[in-house]
């Protein structure tokens, strides 16, 4: 039987090193591979169509506008400033349209670990005052804030961004109700208006959405 040599501490500790190196080596590409899949893919224009979202070749301006948020502060374009957001125009009383797409857009936001900023417009400012807003627009979500303000000025920003709205004589007299347009604006860190998410929505591609444009 032939003897086998005993290993030296220095050969012991070379193949210890080169296990180490190895397995080091293994565990690099392992994490990059699964980080690719992991990491959030940014998409096309023709993918983000097909989520919804229809951006501009170039942001628009928003012309100034003065109206109040649900807890009584003045606000204007400086407040669209610094941040991505999300615009939608509705009104408290709505029935189902505004319930269901806050909730979609509460849905979305809490998918993302940076959330876009949410903002609901009233068009119906008669009766959503600062104090109705209040009640409202936080149930939804803490974080997301309500503007209204005079009729002229909300058409004014509404018009500004292609949003349409008008009052609907209810059946009982001196009851209405509103339309409006249910396309979400997306403005970006500048202020200006990006483009919009059309309907109807779902909460999986908003926030494919904004993963994609805020990358």
């Amino acid at each position: 039987m032939t003897a086998v040599a005993a290993r030296t501490p220095e050969q012991v500790k070379g193949i210890r090193n080169t296990l180490i190196w190895t397995l080091g080596l293994i565990g690099l590409f392992l994490g990059l591979f699964i980080s690719s899949f992991l990491a959030p893919k940014t998409l096309s224009a023709d993918a983000l169509k097909e989520l919804g979202y229809y951006g501009f070749p170039e942001a628009r301006e928003i012309r100034p506008f003065k109206l109040i948020d649900h807890r009584g502060n003045p606000v204007g374009n400086a407040n669209l400033v610094g941040e991505w957001q999300l615009m939608f125009f509705g009104f408290t009383f709505c029935p189902d349209i505004c319930p269901t797409t806050m909730g979609v857009l509460n849905r979305a936001v809490s998918k993302m670990d940076s959330p876009p900023q949410v903002i609901m417009v009233s068009v119906d400012p008669e009766r959503d005052t600062p104090e109705a807003l209040s009640r409202y627009v936080p149930s939804f979500n803490p974080a997301f804030m309500g503007y209204t303000g005079t009729f002229d000025n909300i058409v004014g920003l509404a018009t500004n961004v292609n949003i349409a709205f008008g009052k609907v004589p209810g059946k009982e007299p001196g009851t209405y109700t509103m339309d409006h347009a249910a396309s979400i604006v997306v403005i970006d860190p500048t202020g200006r208006y990006a483009g919009f998410i059309k309907s109807p929505h779902q909460a999986d591609h908003i926030s494919q959405i904004m993963s994609t444009l805020m990358h």
